[in-house]
């Protein structure tokens, strides 16, 4: 085998290794109807957390991007693109409490 193949099987292998631990986790767990929308704290802070933050950067990007266009189309609607791509992950990143999602 080549060693791009070896590559290629030693992360599928360590992406299925990975999500059977969090699922066997979380099927382990028993939860009321109140607490199963939320995410167990270890895959809040592995994960979710990194994918708020690269949404944060992303989304200031683009809310860069697209300001001009607003500013000069729909200038009171301004917040509208803030809040979705720059206010939401914020809030998400840094007052949501972990474990919250």
């Amino acid at each position: 085998m080549s060693t791009r193949v070896r590559r290629i099987a030693a992360v599928i292998a360590a992406t299925l290794l990975l999500t059977t631990t969090f699922t066997t986790t979380a099927v382990a767990q028993t939860r009321s109807q109140s607490d199963a929308a939320n995410a167990p704290p270890a895959v809040d802070v592995l994960l979710l957390r990194p994918a708020g933050f690269v949404s944060l950067v992303v989304g200031t990007g683009l809310f860069l991007a697209s300001m001009p266009i607003v500013l000069v189309t729909r200038p009171h609607e301004i917040g509208t693109p803030f809040d979705q791509l720059v206010l939401r992950p914020a809030r998400y990143l840094w007052a949501d409490p972990i474990g919250g999602h």
